[in-house]
């Protein structure tokens, strides 16, 4: 398993792999027919981050996308000590390792950029597997939304905010 920044020539298969993820469960706030990026879009949404130095990470099994993390950096001058993350991975290859692997890297990303003091995400509450490996890896829960999400089925989840701090603030420094 390969674990690398994205390139622009990953749109074809982060497409792909985005369209597998969307239909294998109920983890993700995106449905299957709501994903219509075109190859175009990918690539653009590709340069804007590269364009914003955020981070766009891909897991590779025998050159095959099977996972994806990306960072956004707070676009507004008061949150962009902040950056948010996302995460998916293909059932297929759950339960190795590997989102561990993936946040590992992300927040040795974060620690060395200059700006990023936190690292925030959200998480369906049903999503114990994930929430696991984020305390794990010293993520903290911050709140929770109730019923924030309402399934096809009628059903509902309550999502966490879960965070971590990647350097302690000037405040926490005196």
């Amino acid at each position: 398993m390969v674990i690398r920044e994205a390139v622009f020539g990953d749109a074809a298969q982060i497409i792909d792999h985005s369209k597998k993820v969307f239909k294998e469960g109920r983890n993700l706030l995106t449905t299957p027919e709501e994903y219509t990026i075109t190859l175009e879009e990918e690539v653009e949404w590709l340069k804007n981050n590269k364009e914003k130095n955020q981070l766009v990470l891909v897991a590779e099994n025998a050159s095959e996308i099977v996972g994806m993390l990306n960072v956004t950096r707070g676009s507004r001058k008061r949150v962009s000590h902040i950056c948010f993350l996302g995460i998916s991975i293909q059932s297929a290859y759950c339960n190795n390792g590997l989102g561990s692997e993936m946040l590992l890297k992300m927040l040795e990303w974060a620690k060395k950029d200059k700006h990023i003091e936190k690292v925030s995400l959200e998480v369906f509450s049903h999503n114990e597997r994930a929430i696991h490996v984020y305390k794990k890896l010293g993520f903290k829960v911050e709140g929770l939304k109730e019923k924030h999400v309402k399934f096809e089925d009628g059903t509902y989840s309550d999502e966490l905010l879960m965070a971590q701090f990647v350097k302690k603030s000037r405040i926490e420094l005196d």
